[in-house]
């Protein structure tokens, strides 16, 4: 009886031992700067992902693909991870338990042209560009408006400097991506709160969940956010960012709300409530 139990006891750390030693496969887009970095190796949500799973001793490999591929990708099991808005119950595996990122999208203008914009119809007057996909991910009312707007377009890299040489009048984009790509095109270029005007006419934004392959990666994972989150790690490679890119803490808002919500206890208890259809 003692021999075997301890036989099981041994199989069962043999089986956990060989599990953490296979890297979990994650999805992500090929560039979402700076969450994710043109070299594939790094960018705000890559660098917080692999810490957290190095906190339980599993490698991280990030596959880059379409989002379209995603979902193909994870039924055939070349993927343990992708991200989800988390509202597609058919979708196979396993969602976390909170949401982690945040994308929160505004109209963004020179302050000299347009100091204010106080309604999503107004985007129908100007010059408009956007991120691709904009139409599909913004709702129905977006779609609406831009598409009676013959200045209307999307690129797959945002043209931040556009905007400060006058060649389009309005930017739709995260503020985060369209600081970063500012830095890139017009490294020189001012873009204080009386240069530039971020217009909060799109609504809350768009929270993004994990989906995993087992139960087990996705409880490894909020072990390691949470071991982030107690060791202060979150804020250091937070602090990376904010330093080399001018990051806010607003892509991970929602972790910063699931683990330290007396910080900003209004604004996590409107997340709490954009966010409960999902969890459900």
């Amino acid at each position: 009886m003692w021999f075997a139990a301890v036989t099981l006891a041994a199989a069962a750390i043999t089986a956990t031992a060989a599990e953490s030693a296979t890297p979990v496969k994650m999805g992500l887009q090929s560039v979402v700067a700076p969450f994710v970095l043109p070299d594939n190796t790094s960018g705000l949500l890559v660098d917080v992902v692999r810490a957290a799973f190095a906190t339980q001793q599993v490698k991280v490999e990030f596959r880059y693909l379409p989002n379209a591929r995603f979902d193909d990708q994870m039924r055939q099991g070349l993927l343990d991870i992708t991200p989800t808005t988390g509202t597609d119950a058919a979708q196979v595996g396993y969602l976390s338990h909170w949401p982690v990122t945040h994308f929160h999208n505004m109209a963004i203008t020179l302050r000299s042209k347009i100091p204010t914009l106080s309604r999503l119809e107004d985007l129908k007057r100007y010059r408009v560009t956007a991120f691709r996909g904009a139409r599909n991910v913004l709702g129905a009312a977006y779609a609406a408006v831009v598409g009676v707007n013959p200045d209307y377009r999307e690129v797959v890299t945002m043209p931040s400097g556009a905007l400060l040489l006058g060649r389009t009048d309005i930017i739709i984009s995260q503020p985060d991506i369209f600081q970063y790509y500012l830095r890139q095109q017009l490294p020189h270029q001012r873009t204080g709160d009386d240069v530039l005007a971020y217009h909060d006419v799109l609504g809350p934004g768009r929270f993004y969940w994990m989906r995993f392959r087992t139960e087990a990666q996705r409880d490894a994972f909020e072990r390691g956010i949470a071991q982030l989150y107690a060791t202060g790690e979150i804020d250091r490679i937070q602090q990376r960012y904010a330093r080399d890119y001018g990051l806010t803490r607003d892509f991970f808002v929602a972790l910063d709300c699931q683990f330290r919500p007396e910080q900003a206890p209004q604004k996590c208890k409107k997340i709490r409530e954009w966010t409960r259809p999902a969890q459900e």
